[in-house]
């Protein structure tokens, strides 16, 4: 084994312990999980981004073709891989945002805005902030950059390792939210993979930022309480499990 395959088979490890990682800690049922996810999350992105810089390279199959690398596979993950990479960051950020409301709208529910929770002064706001874009652009590290490109890079075909890429990604959200939330996370993962196919990793990160954003300020409701009823008093860090009926 050369130290490049060592260094991809460790970032599909850290993406693979990341896939574990909501799942154990619904199994504890850890108090503050939510923030352990984000923590965990950011973590193990260093690791796999780190790992897969320093393994991905050109790759001889047994039938003397070059396989792709980073460069080739995905867009640069700090640069879009095309002329009009900012254009693509600026809309998937506003793909992401609309797609709370379009999914809303299609489900016969409304958005309303959220109260803030008693005593969340401007502190705990930056921190609520930097969590919610430091855990969206690392699990875009994982699912977006890392898992493609080693799985492609230790010879799996590109296809099936992006498929898989969804797969993992869309897995990561049910003990939070819910299996029936399945059908917008196939969505949002598919958005953010566009993005990123794109304009590169960062288009990606933009997408899921947005989306995020619009999730944490905004609830789902029925349309005839949209107006009738005051802000929910609660900043959840997903959908709820019946938002998408």
């Amino acid at each position: 084994m050369t130290a490049d395959t060592a260094a991809d088979l460790l970032a599909i490890g850290a993406v693979t312990a990341h896939a574990v990682v909501p799942w154990v800690l619904r199994q504890r049922r850890s108090p503050d999980g939510l923030r352990r996810y984000d923590r965990a999350t950011m973590l193990l992105a260093l690791c796999a981004a780190a790992a897969t810089v320093a393994g991905t390279g050109p790759l001889t199959g047994a039938s003397g073709e070059t396989a792709p690398t980073v460069d080739t596979l995905w867009p640069p993950p700090l640069a879009g891989g095309l002329p009009w990479g900012p254009a693509v960051a600026l809309g998937a950020a506003a793909a992401g945002a609309v797609l709370p409301w379009a999914a809303a709208l299609c489900s016969g529910r409304a958005l309303r805005r959220r109260a803030a929770r008693p005593g969340t002064g401007r502190p705990g706001r930056m921190v609520n902030a930097a969590h919610l874009v430091g855990c969206a652009a690392a699990e875009e590290v994982l699912w977006r950059l890392a898992c493609p490109v080693s799985l492609v890079a230790v010879g799996a075909p590109p296809v099936p390792a992006v498929a898989l890429s969804l797969t993992g990604f869309c897995l990561l959200h049910p003990p939070q939210t819910g299996w029936r939330s399945l059908p917008y996370l196939a969505v949002a993962a598919l958005l953010f993979t566009v993005a990123a196919s794109l304009g590169g990793v960062v288009a990606a990160v933009f997408a899921h930022t947005a989306n995020n954003t619009v999730l944490a300020c905004f609830t789902t409701v029925p349309r005839r309480a949209a107006s009738a009823e005051p802000p929910v008093r609660e900043v959840p860090h997903l959908p709820e499990p019946t938002a998408w009926d």
